[in-house]
């Protein structure tokens, strides 16, 4: 006779502390193989305070009273409810497993489901879970995860034989200033209200979520900022286009936005910004960074083609789920 499991699901407490340390630890030992982790993740005890402190939520699930899986997710990061990862210990009833989770989830946090977007991004083998996750009202875009990495000396070649066009008349590129940080707050708006970017992140809709996000990305939060590799692009002496650049872990540079308002596109200018920061980024970073990426659609071709002209390569891929507020 096939035996039957005993599933049930508990929102972390300190009763938990000690039976659940491996269930998390063993995500933390696969977070860079299963899930393409870039961060650190927390600590334990780093974890656990974080918890208590409300910065983040977790769901566990217990199978025959043995935590086996559990789900983080935040409130506090943006304007969406943001689920951040589902791990499994094991290979067993994956699926089972998460949907048992996103149950949880979802009823946990049916009144604020109604005003927030909700966003998961489906990182490494959780893609697994894509099929089923349409029937929780989730809509997915493809991502691709560009990088150049500077051992390779073949991607550095095409990068430095890349030549930019010149830029048209009234046209400047700038270091970094914060005497720009109210004009660049309506260029990030303009430039991605009406992208994918705002349907997972509905801060890029407004002003005020504009203003989070330049401010988040300029004070570090998202990783170490460098105000000398972002640029920012002045159309007479107004800025019309960004250029950001910061380092997420030790050795790991990132380009977290890159845009121009819609008058300013199509004649190359995009490819200039990025070019400036990159040299910039090259000429000074390159001896204790190993690589820089970014990501985009995988349906934007032009982006696509704009990072392959300068030496990027798609290293993978993964489905962006949001849930839009009904």
């Amino acid at each position: 006779m096939t035996e039957t499991l005993s599933y049930k699901v508990q929102t972390y407490n300190d009763e938990y502390k000690n039976i659940f340390k491996g269930v998390y630890n063993d995500f933390k030992n696969k977070a860079y193989s299963l899930y393409k982790f870039e961060l650190e993740p927390l600590q334990y005890e780093e974890f656990v305070d974080s918890v208590n402190a409300g910065l983040i939520q977790c769901i566990i699930l217990f199978e025959e009273e043995i935590p086996t899986a559990f789900l983080v997710y935040t409130t506090e990061i943006s304007e969406a409810l943001e689920l951040n990862i589902i791990h499994c210990i094991g290979d067993e009833n994956l699926n089972a497993k998460r949907r048992i989770l996103m149950d949880k989830f979802i009823d946990l946090n049916k009144d604020l489901i109604k005003e927030k977007v909700v966003t998961y991004p489906m990182l490494g083998t959780q893609d697994e879970f894509t099929p089923e996750i349409t029937n929780y009202g989730f809509k997915l875009v493809g991502l691709a995860v560009e990088r150049l990495i500077f051992s390779n000396l073949n991607s550095l070649e095409v990068f430095k034989a890349y030549k930019p066009k010149s830029l048209p008349e009234g046209y400047k590129i700038v270091e970094w200033d914060s005497k720009y940080k109210d004009e660049v707050v309506n260029v990030i708006n303009t430039s991605f209200i009406n992208t994918s970017d705002a349907l997972f992140d509905p801060r890029f809709e407004s002003i005020e979520g504009c203003k989070d996000i330049l401010n988040k990305i300029t004070s570090s939060i998202y990783g170490r900022f460098l105000s000398d590799c972002s640029c920012v692009l002045l159309h007479n002496k107004k800025p019309v286009g960004i250029c950001f650049t910061n380092i997420t872990a030790g050795r790991i540079a990132n380009i977290p936005l890159v845009g121009l308002t819609k008058s300013h596109c199509g004649k190359g200018l995009g490819e200039a910004l990025l070019h400036t920061s990159l040299t910039k980024l090259i000429s000074k970073h390159i001896n204790h960074l190993s690589e820089v990426n970014a990501s985009t659609e995988t349906d934007n071709y032009p982006a696509l083609k704009m990072y392959r002209r300068m030496g990027f390569k798609e290293d993978y891929y993964y489905p962006q789920a949001y849930r839009p507020v009904k």
